[in-house]
């Protein structure tokens, strides 16, 4: 017999076993934890681009540059911002070239001067100073549904409604993005699940779910409805749809 205080060697795996669960618990609500606060101060992020935007815009008598400033953003933004680090979503600040994966990797470019950009936002090209389908200015209606700068996996981007979704995960780990072909794939990934957070015309940011990206607005020719819809791969089927 054993007393009541004892242990046998069946109670004390039983033990072991609930507090390996426990701490993997604990665990999970860490990371969970964790997670959220990127996304958290990644939309803070985006909020103050969103005032940098304005500034440039109140600047230049409401408008955005054209195609070649557009596409080099930080740059041509540089004047109205110190702090580097708002040029990095907290999940995604490692580059391709230090050995990030996509879609939690930073992209790099090198200007003609040789000066080296990282960043993990991306900028809807759309918005340039250009004739139409371009918006040009963000003093426009609907500016809430009109994307700016949002998680990407390059620095710009010039979405088409029949663009098609990445089709698997794996897919988004070895072509973080691809020059010139379906552009929508550049802001249509996993960093924050089935969301990505960006900034909109009217300055405000948000979270952005990923079937939703294909309902915003990108240029004034943008089809309204549903029938421009892709099929949706199965890594997105149970995402939320809109």
């Amino acid at each position: 017999m054993r007393s009541k205080a004892g242990l046998t060697n069946k109670d004390a795996v039983v033990l072991v076993a609930c507090a390996v669960f426990l701490l993997a618990g604990l665990g999970a609500v860490g990371s969970t934890g964790r997670r959220r606060a990127k996304e958290a101060v990644c939309l803070s992020n985006l909020l103050r681009w969103g005032r940098i935007w304005k500034s440039y815009t109140d600047d230049h008598y409401g408008y955005f540059p054209y195609r070649d400033k557009v596409s080099d953003w930080p740059g041509t933004t540089h004047p109205y911002y110190e702090n580097p680090t708002l040029l990095f979503c907290p999940a995604a600040t490692r580059s391709y070239t230090e050995g990030g994966v996509c879609p939690f990797a930073a992209w790099t470019v090198w200007s003609w001067d040789e000066v080296r950009v990282d960043s993990s936002y991306c900028v809807n090209y759309w918005v340039a100073r250009e004739d139409n389908p371009f918006w040009r200015t963000p003093y426009v209606a609907d500016a809430a549904e009109v994307p700016l700068l949002l998680d990407g996996s390059w620095k710009d981007a010039e979405p088409l409604p029949y663009d098609e979704p990445p089709p698997s995960r794996e897919w988004i780990q070895m072509n973080c993005w691809q020059p010139n072909q379906n552009e929508m794939k550049r802001v249509c990934h996993y960093r924050h699940e089935s969301r990505v957070n960006g900034v909109f015309l009217d300055f405000s940011a948000r979270k952005i779910g990923l079937k939703e990206l294909w309902l915003l607005k990108w240029h004034r020719q943008w089809p309204e409805g549903r029938d421009h819809l892709p099929v949706w791969p199965q890594w997105m089927e149970n995402f939320k749809d809109y």
